[in-house]
């Protein structure tokens, strides 16, 4: 397929620094393809139920929008950016092409000084250049390839970003595609890695993570906030998830951002 356009939908910047001797661990969904970068220490990172890939220092990760990743981190400091990418207005960047989970040294120099022209730009239209060359280095390290996820489990997906408040279950999201529940329980799994309810427990921990970092709700706000009704619950799955408690997570993040900004 001939690409005619490529929109940015997305994007976003962030980064932090953490100080901890024992490895943290980080299991977290995102509608958003991710990159990045270990400015100091290194990730261990896996996708899906593949194996773990080791970035090194300065090395940086790819990871496609809606797929589990599991990263192990320890006394890092770290950047990334979020992009949707979308081509002729109809496939998400990772839906027709794959990326090393691992960026190749061959890119890895210039991709250094592009992120570090990102994170000091001082306009929105530096970053924009910014963006669109971090995304011409990706497709030099791309392969084309079959469409990943079935179309049919398109509609289930997006019915999760749109209903991840409300109560949804496995035969609910069976029924947006027209499929038994057994059948789709076992086409997702394959599809995605993992079982629907575990990719939508992930998702709403990841756009709760976002809430905790962005705003100053409070715990049970924000796990109301994602569809998770029972706080016990929602602390267990977050702990389960990035082996401490929210508060926790938000106290360490809050404390990295200020050190960072020292680096």
């Amino acid at each position: 397929m001939e690409i005619q356009k490529l929109n940015l939908e997305y994007t976003y910047k962030s980064g932090f620094y953490f100080r901890i001797h024992n490895g943290i661990r980080h299991v977290k969904t995102v509608p958003y393809l991710s990159i990045a970068q270990a400015i100091e220490g290194n990730y261990d990172i896996r996708l899906g139920n593949g194996e773990f890939f080791n970035t090194g220092i300065g090395g940086f990760f790819v990871a496609p929008s809606d797929i589990q990743q599991t990263k192990i981190s320890k006394q890092i400091s770290c950047r990334w950016v979020l992009l949707k990418i979308k081509l002729n207005d109809l496939y998400r960047i990772e839906d027709l092409y794959d990326f090393p989970v691992i960026v190749p040294d061959s890119i890895k120099s210039e991709m250094n000084s592009v992120f570090d022209r990102l994170f000091t730009a001082k306009n929105i239209f530096d970053e924009y250049v910014c963006y669109y060359e971090i995304v011409r280095l990706l497709f030099l390290i791309s392969k084309k390839r079959e469409l990943k996820t079935p179309v049919y489990l398109e509609s289930a997906l997006n019915y999760i970003k749109d209903n991840y408040k409300s109560k949804i279950t496995v035969n609910s999201l069976a029924q947006t595609v027209n499929l038994s529940e057994s059948h789709f329980f076992s086409v997702f799994k394959k599809a995605m890695g993992t079982s629907p309810i575990a990719y939508l427990n992930n998702y709403r921990l990841s756009i709760a993570v976002e809430e905790m970092l962005k705003t100053d709700k409070t715990i049970t706000e924000i796990s109301n906030l994602v569809g998770i009704y029972d706080s016990i619950y929602f602390n267990k799955l977050f702990k389960k998830a990035y082996q401490m408690s929210p508060s926790q997570y938000r106290k360490i993040y809050k404390q990295s951002v200020n050190k960072l900004k020292t680096i």
